[in-house]
C-alpha cells in the first residue's frame, strides 16, 4: 500500500506540473494563431534623440511622443515602456499635497503605433476607489495579468502641458492604471520561462489613464474583473496605497535608468574622442540627469519601498505583474496598521518583504521538458507554500485578508468588457454611429 500511495502522489504532482506547464505554454503561445497571418516586418529600433530626453526629463517638455515599436532609450529599453517616475522638485510630499507624475501613457492611438507619455498632478486625497482588475492572458484562468486601478474624483487628476492654441472642451483624466511589467527593447515579446531568470527584464511600473489602458487590453481581446479594494483607514488607505506605489515604481525605475545612463555615456565617450563644445554641454546636462536618477524620495527610509539590486529585476513568479501589486497592497496595509488607522478584520494578504529568487527557479529559465519534470515535485511544494505568486489566487487571499469590499457573502466583483460594459458605459453611448 505504501507503494501505491506514493506512486499515486507522484502520478498528482505530474499531472499538476501538467496544468501548469499547459497553461504556461498556452500563455507563450498565445498570440500563435494571428503569428501565421502575414506580418509587415517590425520597424528598425531607432534610438531617441538625446535633446529630447533631456528636455522632458528636465521639465522643459510635459508631453513625450514616441512611436511604440521601434523608439528606444540609449540602453536599448522600449521608449514606450518608460516607468512612471515621481517629479520631487515639483511634487509636494506632505499628506495632502499633490506629486507631479511622469509618463502617464493617454492619448495614443495603439492602432497607428503612437504612445504620448504625458505628465499630470495627481492628488491622493481625492480618490475615491481602488481596484484590483486581473485580465485574462489566455490558457488556463489562474495564469492572468494582475494591476492595481485608482479612481478619482473630478479634479484628482491634472493633464500639464496642454496645447494653448486648442480650444472646446479639455481632455479630462479620472482614473489610472499601474501595471508592474517585464521592461525589454521594442518588438520583443515576454516569455514566461525566460523570465523566470531576474537578470533577464527590468521591473517597469508602468502608467496609463484608465481609458488608455482598457482599449489596448480590448484591441488584444482582454476583458476586465475590478475586485474593490478596502483599506485601513479608509481614504486615507487609498492614499497611502498611491503613494506606496509610486514611491516604489519610482525607485525601481531610477535604478535601472541610473545604469542606463552609466553605460550610454561611457559608449558615447568611447565613440567620441573628439567631443565638440555642444557635444560637451550636452554631457554636462546628462550627467546632471544621472544625478537626478539618484534621487530617493524621503519616504524610503522604509526600506520596504527602496528596490534594489536583484529586486529591480521582473521575475515571472516573484516579483510579476500580480505579485508586486499584491506586494504595493500588503506594504501599504502593514503601514498603515502601524501608523494606528483603524484595521478591524483587515492585515496583509502576504508578508510585506520581497523573498530573494531561490537558484533553482531562476534556472527554469529556458528549462528543457527534462529539467522541468525533475523540479515537479520542487516546484508543487513551492506553489503550495506561496499560492499568491498564481495571479487568480490573488482576490481570494485579498478577500480572506479582510481587504476586499463585500456584497452579501461575495467579494464585489465588476466584469468589463467592449461588448458588455465599460467602465464608463456602454459602447453605443460612447461611439458616434
Amino acid at each position: 500500500m505504501p507503494t501505491k500511495g506514493i506512486a499515486v502522489r507522484l502520478l498528482l504532482v505530474i499531472v499538476f506540473m501538467g496544468l501548469i506547464m499547459v497553461g504556461l505554454v498556452a500563455i507563450r503561445h498565445c498570440g500563435d494563431d494571428e503569428a501565421t497571418v502575414a506580418m509587415p516586418p517590425l520597424p528598425t529600433p531607432q534610438a531617441l534623440d538625446v535633446n529630447d530626453v533631456v528636455n522632458y526629463a528636465e521639465g522643459r517638455a510635459e508631453t513625450f511622443r514616441v512611436r511604440t515599436a521601434r523608439d528606444i532609450l540609449p540602453g536599448g529599453l522600449s521608449a514606450a515602456m518608460l516607468p512612471l517616475m515621481i517629479d520631487w522638485k515639483r511634487s509636494d510630499v506632505r499628506p495632502d499635497g499633490a506629486l507631479v507624475v511622469g509618463n502617464l501613457s493617454h492619448g495614443g492611438n495603439p492602432l497607428s503605433g503612437i504612445t504620448l507619455l504625458r505628465t499630470v498632478r495627481l492628488y491622493p486625497e481625492r480618490l475615491t476607489e481602488v481596484q484590483f482588475v486581473t485580465v485574462p492572458l489566455g490558457g488556463p484562468k489562474a495564469f492572468a495579468h494582475g494591476q492595481l486601478r485608482f479612481i478619482f474624483e473630478d479634479g484628482g487628476i491634472e493633464i500639464l502641458g496642454r496645447d494653448p492654441g486648442a480650444v472646446g472642451e479639455p481632455d479630462a483624466i479620472n482614473d489610472i492604471v499601474l501595471s508592474w511589467e517585464a521592461w525589454r527593447g521594442p518588438g520583443v515579446e515576454y516569455d514566461i520561462m525566460t523570465g523566470m531568470d531576474p537578470s533577464v527584464y527590468d521591473l517597469s511600473l508602468r502608467g496609463y489613464s484608465g481609458t488608455q489602458r482598457f482599449l489596448e487590453d480590448t484591441l488584444a481581446q482582454r476583458p476586465w474583473t475590478a475586485y474593490t479594494l478596502k483599506l485601513p483607514g479608509g481614504q486615507a488607505g487609498l492614499a497611502e496605497l498611491l503613494r506606496v506605489s509610486l514611491a516604489m515604481g519610482d525607485g525601481a525605475a531610477r535604478q535601472v535608468i541610473g545604469k542606463m545612463m552609466t553605460q550610454a555615456e561611457a559608449l558615447w565617450r568611447e565613440a567620441t574622442p573628439d567631443p565638440t563644445q555642444e557635444n560637451l554641454n550636452l554631457v554636462e546636462e546628462w550627467l546632471r540627469l544621472q544625478q537626478e536618477m539618484k534621487m530617493k524620495a524621503p519616504s524610503y527610509a522604509d526600506q520596504r519601498l527602496a528596490l534594489e539590486g536583484e529586486e529591480t529585476g521582473y521575475q515571472s513568479a516573484l516579483r510579476s505583474c500580480a505579485t508586486m501589486a499584491l506586494y504595493c497592497v500588503d506594504v501599504s496595509v502593514a503601514r498603515l496598521i502601524e501608523a494606528g488607522h483603524p484595521a478591524e478584520g483587515m492585515r496583509p494578504a502576504h508578508a510585506p518583504e520581497l523573498a530573494e529568487v531561490p537558484e533553482w527557479l531562476a534556472g527554469m529559465s529556458g528549462a528543457g521538458w527534462g529539467d522541468i519534470l525533475v523540479n515537479a515535485p520542487r516546484a508543487l511544494g513551492f506553489v503550495r507554500a506561496n499560492p499568491w505568486v498564481i495571479p487568480g489566487k490573488v482576490p481570494p487571499l485579498l478577500d480572506k485578508a479582510g481587504l476586499l469590499v463585500r456584497d452579501g457573502d461575495e467579494p464585489r466583483q465588476v466584469f468589463f468588457s467592449l461588448e458588455t460594459m465599460t467602465p464608463w458605459g456602454h459602447r453605443d453611448q460612447l461611439l458616434v454611429r
